[in-house]
């Protein structure tokens, strides 16, 4: 994979002088009259087709990396400045796409350009003009998979996540990145899993599709809730570059910036399997149950169905200890993820119970709670590294929390998922490490990632506080990598001081 890295002072340095011109004014390529944002199917029968295969080709074809007319420039705007994994990741993309649709229209000459998206949920099969890999093709990008199924989940459209923004319980924002934003970006791989992931051309219409679902999930009603304009939420900018930056309030809706998408309905139902390999089974026209007797029992339309937890791993134990911003309570040591799922025991050491019992009462509000300083309960992995191979993708992991041993793990999604770990989310966690948004891993050069954990999830522990169980289901695209990918140096419950986010 070609790179096209710059590192932050770097890339702030190259592009001051040259933003003093900055994108084209608002006057010149901004939308004034609204637009459609159309699924990749219609947008290709039309003549805007043609201008982007020629803005992509010459951008792509630009290697000068400090000019806003090269596809690395905004590669680099990407790596340097996105969040991921803390708040702001909806509107600071929504603002992303915004300006970089005005530059395909600067390169293009084309004014009435606009981005297409992909919608996964209806086909979640590469389109194929993505996937020639003729050397004419400015669509085309190296890639583990072409098929993003077994990365779709309902949970994001549930009708009881009713709060738009991360920090705040049942937030779309937080289960939407999770899982599909994350997933989409791991089982495709090569660049996808990495903060360079807009170096593949699939990135911009994956995120015109997650922008269109955020915006159908604002208009759906059923007590969803954005924050209104004048609510301190929007106070601020998205920053972009050096002399590039939006409103936050600017992103509170589609049309505010003056366009909207073919279809602004959320999804109702999850993509009905047709295998279009070799000798595969065509299964659209078949019943649910007709699908069952042919591919047997499944998580989704292509994933093996697991009927029961997996078996717990011999793990060291780690004990109780103070760490930076609360207290660990305990947990295992050295877990290796390879292509098997693994579950890990978790034991509360006595001396800690009472401080968990107490810090779950007072978090969820119990009367007369006795107080202690601790803010959220949290699943940490810490010391986390990931193998050359696995950095390519291809797959993640689930985390669940207190499976059942006898159930079937497509069930439990809604109470016992914690969230995904894959090589998109290590590169994330690097990613903010970096920036000074988040901490590294305790050892050298690895990562730590976090899993506050939710209302029901504290129940659950509530309910037996002195051992929990975390297993790791493996989900693996049509290709995908063997042996340990991601080795965990500790997996911890923890309780921190700082609120969740």
């Amino acid at each position: 994979m070609q790179s096209y890295k710059l590192t932050r002072r770097d890339f702030i340095k190259g592009t001051s002088a040259l933003l003093v011109a900055g994108i084209p004014g608002r006057d010149l390529l901004a939308q004034t009259t609204p637009v459609q944002r159309l699924d990749w199917n219609t947008f290709k029968t039309t003549r805007n087709y043609a201008s982007l295969l020629d803005a992509i080709a010459r951008m792509r074809a630009n290697t000068n990396a400090a000019d806003k007319r090269s596809w690395s420039y905004w590669i680099n705007v990407h790596q340097n400045f996105c969040p991921h994994d803390i708040p702001y990741f909806l509107s600071w993309h929504r603002g992303y796409l915004y300006y970089f649709e005005q530059q395909l229209r600067a390169v293009s000459g084309n004014k009435s350009l606009v981005l297409p998206y992909w919608d996964y949920y209806i086909n979640p099969s590469l389109p194929p003009e993505f996937t020639n890999p003729a050397s004419y093709n400015p669509l085309y990008a190296p890639r583990m998979n072409t098929n993003v199924i077994d990365a779709l989940t309902m949970a994001p459209f549930a009708s009881t996540v009713t709060n738009m923004q991360r920090g705040l319980p049942n937030a779309f924002e937080t289960s939407f990145e999770n899982m599909p934003h994350n997933p989409v970006h791991n089982i495709l791989g090569n660049a996808m899993a990495t903060m360079q992931s807009p170096t593949d051309p699939i990135f911009w219409l994956h995120h015109a599709n997650v922008d269109r679902l955020w915006s159908a999930w604002q208009q759906a009603g059923g007590g969803r809730t954005t924050p209104p304009a004048n609510n301190s939420y929007w106070s601020g900018n998205l920053t972009y570059a050096t002399r590039l930056s939006l409103a936050r309030v600017t992103t509170i809706s589609t049309g505010s910036l003056n366009y909207s998408y073919q279809n602004e309905s959320m999804p109702s139902s999850l993509p009905v399997a047709a295998r279009d390999n070799a000798g595969g089974i065509m299964l659209a026209s078949m019943k649910e149950d007709q699908q069952l007797a042919q591919l047997g029992p499944r998580t989704s339309a292509r994933t093996a169905r697991l009927l029961s937890r997996p078996v717990n791993g011999k793990f060291q134990s780690s004990g109780a200890r103070n760490v930076s911003d609360g207290q660990s309570l305990g947990g295992v040591l050295n877990v290796q993820l390879n292509e098997a799922s693994v579950s890990a025991e978790l034991g509360v050491e006595t001396g800690s119970v009472d401080l968990l019992e107490r810090t779950l009462a007072q978090i969820d509000g119990a009367p007369a709670a006795p107080a202690t300083p601790y803010r959220s309960v949290l699943l940490v992995l810490d010391s986390v590294s990931i193998s050359d191979s696995g950095r390519n993708g291809g797959f993640f992991y689930n985390v669940y929390i207190n499976l059942p041993s006898n159930t079937d793990v497509t069930n439990a999604e809604a109470t016992n998922l914690v969230g995904s770990i894959g090589p998109f989310e290590i590169a994330g966690a690097e990613h903010r490490a970096h920036m000074n948004m988040g901490r590294s891993g305790s050892n050298p050069g690895t990562a730590r990632l976090t899993f506050p954990l939710t209302a029901p999830l504290r129940e659950m522990i509530a309910e037996n506080p002195r051992s929990l169980t975390i297993s790791f289901i493996r989900v693996s695209g049509d290709t995908s990598p063997a042996g340990t990918v991601i080795s965990i140096g500790e997996v911890r419950l923890e309780l921190s001081r700082q609120d969740d986010q």
